[in-house]
């Protein structure tokens, strides 16, 4: 799974996004991903890991938060034999193929 830190080396900027902002960014990432079923805690866990200790726990918490914003939004899904296995539903693959992801240069 690609690094989050990759595209925003700040986890100030992390923190600070929208819900609908990171997850669309979490969403590009997940579509990317080799395997089409993850645990959401170690979705959280690897995307925060790349970032110091000190802010691992903000940016766990904005990833969780963007998470359940693309829940919500019918873009990742749960699948039925374990709540916490999530797959990027149909629509999110069309979202996510859409999704033009930010040069980090260019992150305000």
């Amino acid at each position: 799974m690609k690094a989050l830190k990759d595209s925003y080396p700040d986890p100030k900027k992390v923190v600070a996004l929208e819900p609908e902002t990171l997850g669309h960014h979490i969403l590009h990432i997940l579509h990317l991903a080799k395997e089409p079923n993850n645990k959401r805690q170690d979705v959280v866990d690897h995307l925060a890991s790349d970032y110091h200790p000190d802010v691992q726990q903000d940016v766990k918490h904005a990833v969780d938060v963007a998470l359940g914003w693309l829940a919500e939004q019918m873009l990742v899904g749960a699948t039925p034999y374990d709540h916490d296995l999530l797959y990027v539903t149909n629509q999110g693959k069309e979202r996510a193929d859409g999704y033009q992801p930010e040069h980090p240069s260019s992150v305000g």
